[in-house]
């Protein structure tokens, strides 16, 4: 067990959601208890410090868009960007970096400054997480591969490391306005799910719902066709597997059929 500080520290331990971190500002800030007696915790933390107290909070979506219109209307919409990506990557001091984000910003005259104080380390956390999440979702826009189920729904499978789902979901419905779609994300069990001519929605505890999905009868046929394609673009004399690597990652692969023989949900 490890010290927190002479005094006794406020602890607040957030859900490790983008809601949960805001609520965790708001009540770590409406405790009045002072920003240096206070820390914020998202996710859960095995390990208790000697000299702290800890409390749950509840995430709360009043509280939560309360501190996102603050943090529009006095830090800028880039500042938002940068807490909302930040929210999205699992770091153990992501909580606590976006609490002291916010306050530095709230007492600059101007609050919108905040976003380039790179030399300040916890705006520098909040960046370097946000450049992180955004490089990741990025890759997700153009590795994601769907395959046709048999209710005609064009389904994914994704398993990333930073909370995406949320971030890549609008370049989909962007794209596939006219069709019924969803990503499932394996580690967290939840998927962004599209019906066709709506808008997306995130749905939480979504494991039984894709537990037994039936590929629709073309679907093998358009996935030999794409393998046939993808090897007929590749030239043997240029082969660069290290570059490749580079640039497709092996952790992507197992979901997308130009470099698997089968699929499993």
């Amino acid at each position: 067990m490890s010290s927190c500080h002479c005094s006794m520290i406020r602890v607040f331990q957030c859900e490790d959601t983008l809601t949960g971190i805001l609520t965790g500002v708001y009540d770590a800030w409406d405790s009045r208890l002072g920003h240096e007696n206070v820390r914020l915790q998202s996710g859960d933390q095995e390990n208790l410090e000697l000299f702290c107290e800890y409390e749950e909070v509840e995430p709360d979506l009043v509280k939560a868009e309360k501190v996102l219109g603050t943090v529009r209307t006095r830090l800028g919409e880039e500042a938002c960007e940068m807490i909302a990506y930040a929210s999205a990557y699992p770091h153990a001091g992501k909580a606590d970096a976006i609490y002291r984000m916010i306050v530095v910003g709230l007492h600059l005259p101007d609050g919108r400054m905040v976003s380039g104080m790179l030399t300040h380390p916890d705006v520098r956390l909040v960046f370097e997480l946000r450049r992180k999440t955004w490089h990741m979702a990025h890759r997700y826009m153009g590795f994601v591969r769907f395959r046709e189920l048999k209710n005609g729904v064009l389904f994914s499978e994704i398993e990333a490391e930073a909370d995406v789902l949320a971030l890549i979901a609008p370049h989909f419905a962007d794209r596939l306005m006219m069709e019924d779609w969803a990503i499932y994300d394996r580690r967290r069990r939840k998927a962004a799910v599209h019906p066709a001519g709506k808008g997306w929605v995130i749905l939480e505890d979504a494991k039984e719902a894709f537990s037994r999905l039936e590929e629709s009868e073309e679907e093998p046929y358009f996935d030999r066709l794409w393998k046939i394609f993808h090897r007929a673009l590749g030239i043997a004399s240029r082969a660069n597997p290290g570059l490749q690597m580079s640039f497709l990652p092996r952790k992507f692969r197992p979901f997308m059929n130009e470099f698997a023989d089968s699929k499993t949900t």
